[in-house]
């Protein structure tokens, strides 16, 4: 073991940790890259937090798009008392998350920047543990992925912080990566350069992560045997990525995966990535690769910006840990590692509709267009607005996640699906409903100040928070007096609500999926 009592080091070691104690926090030692070590704090409900710390080498300069390195200890001792700096983006989530404060009538400037800004220096993740010292009764391990379109967030947003669910006898761990042009790049000079393949440097961050807490989350009381991934977004897609990528097999053992359609038709391959990548370097009137590494990072991003403001970031087959669409890969029949535990919510889309949006548009756009008599008649009750969202929120998320548990459940392990439909009160449920995002407070307990928060929605934080929490134990979310959720059956496609009532109801919108192509 790697851990000692603060109070046992020598008296000398920093005045920092004198003053923690002053101040009354307790503190523990993680000290397994020697000679570097961190001290993380415990609060006032005896969890610890361990904030920023490395899993690799910093991506920058000759290392930018590159797979991770290793980190290289230095000889040094942190206290571990605050976050990293997230990984360079633009302003999207912060965005994001202005909108929605403005929708719910507040000061959107209520909502702050991650405190240590952004920077391509930024693989630094975040522990959360009850239990040090106890190495015989290892706990389960949840690890976090952000979403945020792969184009930007950050792992320590205000909603993923792990403190509430590691109070339960979990071990909690957030993992950033690579986002946008230096996550998800590919250019002819890059497959040249890296022995015919390139790209998906996001996506190797996230294996990197894994590894590290394979080899050191027993350090902070986590069974490195019982691992649990679990994201939103383009967090759950990369999590598909990784079930798909023989690179992360064994590394974690079951799969959380929330409003997410991993298997987009739009997937591009390594090639078709790689052209991209070639003009904007013509754009940027550079000489390939090389030259582009000399880039400053926030110049490199606003050029992109500036440049390809509507490209779509995400992994890229051929690319490095993906070797084929993983959709062929969940093809039914073939066998799958892990059990799934996936959802999605009621109105995934509204908030995005613009007044402007019209049907037609939307039809075409997800080639529906001669179907547009079939789809007013099983869309008829709805007005525009809401028949835009059902659309966009089947397509994006709904349909894909049903065929994806379906292909779980072919492969012979289990899959669960849900559908969170809770509106919360005031006017932001009113104007967006359950939108993309709103369970994931529910699941960390951790509800902005800003978020319409009743007694209900503590309930329904509780009940949400087991089922989780069960899955991630044993890979079943059912018991501890929970409504009983049933295995997914692609014959008879069923899914748990979960909103003010919680049971089982027939999934939605399965005629909408097949219009769409889904099986």
């Amino acid at each position: 073991m790697h851990w000692r009592r603060l109070f046992d080091m020598p008296k000398f070691t920093s005045l920092i940790f004198a003053l923690a104690l002053q101040a009354g926090a307790q503190a523990a030692e993680f000290k397994g890259l020697a000679p570097e070590s961190w001290t993380g704090i415990e609060d006032s409900h005896g969890v610890y937090a361990f904030k920023g710390i490395p899993f690799a080498a910093p991506p920058v300069r000759d290392l930018r798009w590159r797979p991770p390195a290793p980190y290289s200890p230095k000889r040094q001792m942190h206290v571990a008392d605050h976050f990293a700096a997230a990984c360079m983006q633009g302003l999207h989530i912060e965005n994001w998350y202005m909108d929605l404060v403005r929708f719910s009538g507040e000061d959107p400037e209520v909502f702050k920047s991650p405190r240590g800004g952004y920077d391509e220096d930024c693989l630094y993740l975040n522990i959360w543990s009850r239990d040090l010292s106890s190495p015989s009764a290892k706990m389960p391990v949840m690890v976090w992925i952000h979403g945020g379109s792969n184009k930007g967030g950050w792992s320590y947003e205000p909603n993923y912080h792990g403190q509430v669910l590691a109070r339960k006898d979990v071990v909690v761990v957030s993992v950033p990566y690579r986002t946008g042009i230096f996550g998800f790049f590919s250019h002819p000079d890059l497959i040249k350069e890296q022995s015919g393949s390139a790209g998906n440097y996001g996506l190797l961050d996230l294996i990197a992560a894994l590894q590290w807490i394979q080899s050191h989350i027993d350090d902070f009381g986590g069974d490195p045997d019982n691992v649990t991934i679990f994201g939103e977004s383009s967090g759950a897609e990369n999590i598909g990525y990784l079930m798909a990528s023989p690179m992360a097999e064994g590394l974690f053992h079951r799969a959380i995966h929330q409003s997410a359609g991993y298997q987009q038709r739009q997937i591009q391959t390594l090639i078709e990535q790689s052209r991209t990548g070639s003009d904007l370097s013509q754009r940027l009137d550079v000489e390939g690769v090389a030259a582009m590494r000399n880039l400053d990072a926030k110049d490199l991003q606003a050029a992109v910006e500036k440049h390809l403001p509507e490209w779509q970031y995400g992994a890229a087959v051929g690319g490095h840990g993906l070797r084929e669409f993983p959709y062929k890969v969940f093809d039914a029949g073939r066998q799958v590692a892990v059990p799934l535990m996936i959802g999605m919510n009621a109105n995934e889309w509204l908030m995005y509709i613009g007044d402007g949006d019209d049907l037609d548009r939307y039809l075409r756009s997800y080639e529906l267009l001669e179907q547009r008599e079939e789809v007013g008649r099983l869309l008829s009750p709805l007005d525009l607005k809401n028949k835009l969202d059902r659309i966009a929120t089947a397509y994006y998320m709904l349909c894909p996640s049903l065929e994806m548990a379906g292909a779980v459940a072919a492969g012979k392990q289990s899959a669960y699906v849900y559908h969170f439909t809770r509106i919360r009160e005031g006017a932001l449920g009113q104007q967006v409903g359950a939108y993309h995002g709103a369970e994931i407070p529910y699941v960390f307990g951790m509800h902005d100040e800003w978020l319409a928060t009743n007694e209900d929605d503590d309930r329904l934080t509780l009940q949400m928070q087991q089922y989780w929490l069960n899955f991630a134990r044993t890979g079943n979310p059912n018991g501890n007096g929970l409504s009983r959720w049933q295995e997914f059956d692609p014959e008879v496609p069923r899914v748990l609500n979960l909103g003010d009532e919680i049971r089982m109801k027939s999934a939605l919108d399965g005629d909408l999926c097949r219009l769409m192509g889904y099986r």
